[in-house]
């Protein structure tokens, strides 16, 4: 097993991929899942998180704490059915990856569009073992395979966009006036995460970490664990 962190210097680079124009696939070969800290766990080839979008939304954090909320709640696992009629413009785009030797083919339901991706895990991993993850946390990218670190729990996540770090730090405040006061929240200059206590045991956990500059990406998911989490 190889794991290796590597820090992230604010240098020019996702501004380039807004500037792309990118158009979304059916199928994409990238998917954002959340690990038990609440952490975006990043599995496929991508290691930056919002890989492939094409340019920030222009809708503000309280709209999207509310979009999520309606695309997450109550039952992460029923996003799917709701995706359609997301004001982020979303379309399917599962996550497929193929099958390797022994290791059968992964498909991870996914829905993406120019601002956002939308994906629901139930816990069915076994053809994601030792795919190449990421996990970005403040700072730092964690990379690595699979299994050491990995999705845990029925979960909903929402990858969006914004213009900027500022922009990104007004979400915590949208998701405190949703679920009132956080567990936990880190808010400084270049990074924020935080998490949230929602109904039947649901954790809301949110994270802006550190950019190349350009559009911020940020991470919002809604997460039922069987046991106590690492967060």
């Amino acid at each position: 097993m190889s794991v290796a962190l590597h820090h992230l210097p604010r240098i020019a680079g996702l501004a380039a991929l807004g500037a792309s124009g990118l158009t979304m696939p059916a199928r994409a070969q990238s998917v954002t899942l959340t690990d038990d800290s609440g952490r975006p766990l990043v599995v496929g080839g991508a290691s930056a998180l919002g890989s492939g979008l094409a340019g920030p939304a222009t809708t503000n954090a309280a709209e999207i704490v509310a979009e999520f909320q309606r695309l997450c709640l109550p039952d992460p696992a029923g996003a799917g059915a709701r995706a359609a009629a997301s004001s982020l413009a979303l379309a399917p785009a599962d996550a497929v990856f193929p099958a390797e030797g022994k290791q059968p083919e992964a498909r991870v339901a996914q829905w993406r569009g120019r601002s956002a991706s939308l994906s629901v895990f139930t816990g069915d991993d076994a053809g994601l073992k030792k795919r190449a993850i990421a996990i970005t946390s403040r700072a730092y990218v964690t990379t690595g395979p699979y299994g050491p670190f990995k999705a845990a729990g029925t979960q909903c996540n929402l990858v969006v966009s914004l213009p900027d770090f500022a922009a990104a730090t007004d979400v915590p405040g949208a998701l405190s006036a949703a679920f009132g006061t956080p567990g936990k929240l880190v808010v400084k200059k270049t990074f924020a995460d935080g998490y949230w206590s929602a109904a039947a045991g649901t954790r809301i956990n949110f994270t802006a970490p550190t950019t190349s500059g350009g559009p911020q990406p940020v991470h919002l998911s809604a997460q039922i664990l069987e046991k106590d989490s690492n967060r």
